[in-house]
């Protein structure tokens, strides 16, 4: 057994091509299930790096995983913004050699975010459920009443998500002018000056070409829509520089929440809608899906 590591959130993969990082998240943010998560998780580790196993825990959330198994490991503690989520140990059949388990720390630190959002599910899952039996055990209609509201409560928190999708205007002609770095470079401080800008922002990804995503926990659809124009703001104060010419940055954002939503790809694809519906609507436009 390996000493255990404590690993954080890596502001970006430095073992992984970008493109391969990007298929990862988008992966890995399909899922709220915890089981499933750490099941995919698995999944690109034995593609990236030849697992053999995975066991996952998290004693607090009740939680102990076990998939596969082999005599070699590497055990981690994980952290990302503040939050402990657990141990996770990768098991190999054979020693694993530096770069191997390099990517699969990459793979690691871009599932944190992730992972995260799927405690929080599986946390408030749990309350939900104790709250039901308390309610069904409650033999007096007054008391019945008055114990199912923290289930509704629960309930509302842990269905109230929302995702902003960024689109960043005219990114296909930034692209065919300055070339192809450049633009992905352009993506990257856009995405930096959101982070650095929103305190509520769980995680911001590349998702496709010239297209963000900002998970937001615990956030309304009206709120959400607050913050993407916190956001066109973040994005008005970066400018770009063509020649003598200089021209500030805009984007349209698609807006959705996930509180009537029955999976993930719901929420997506409803913030695809709204996106495209603001794209059409003109650069620098906002739409949610409710409007």
């Amino acid at each position: 057994m390996m000493s255990i590591t404590n690993l954080q959130q890596a502001d970006s993969p430095r073992h992984l091509a970008l493109d391969q990082a990007l298929a990862l998240v988008q992966n890995l943010h399909r899922h709220l299930d915890t089981e499933t998560l750490v099941d995919t998780l698995w999944q690109q580790a034995a593609a990236l790096a030849q697992a053999s196993g995975l066991r996952y825990r998290h004693p607090d959330h009740g939680l102990d995983i076990d998939l596969g198994d082999g005599p070699h490991s590497a055990s981690y503690t994980l952290t990302h913004q503040g939050a402990e989520l657990g141990e996770l140990v990768f098991r190999f059949r054979s020693r694993v050699d530096e770069a191997a388990l390099a990517r699969a720390e990459d793979l690691l630190a871009l599932a944190m975010p992730a992972l995260r959002n799927a405690l929080i599910h599986h946390q408030a899952r749990q309350r939900a459920a104790h709250a039901e039996n308390v309610e069904i055990l409650a033999s007096a209609p007054p008391e019945s009443r008055l114990r199912r509201r923290p289930a509704d409560a629960v309930r509302d928190t842990a269905s109230d998500d929302a995702l902003v999708l960024v689109s960043l205007d005219g990114f296909d002609e930034i692209r065919e002018r300055h070339g192809e770095t450049w633009a992905h470079t352009l993506i990257h401080t856009i995405g930096e000056q959101i982070r650095e800008g929103l305190r509520d922002a769980d995680s911001v990804f590349q998702i496709d070409e010239g297209l963000l995503a900002v998970l937001l926990p615990r956030t309304s659809e009206p709120a959400a829509l607050d913050v993407a124009r916190k956001i066109r703001v973040l994005i008005a104060g970066l400018h770009l520089r063509d020649g003598r010419v200089t021209s500030q940055l805009t984007a349209c954002m698609g807006v959705a929440g996930a509180k009537a939503a029955k999976t993930p790809e719901d929420v997506l694809d409803r913030a695809n809608a709204a996106l495209a519906a603001a794209r059409n609507e003109g650069s620098n436009t906002i739409r949610a899906a409710s409007i």
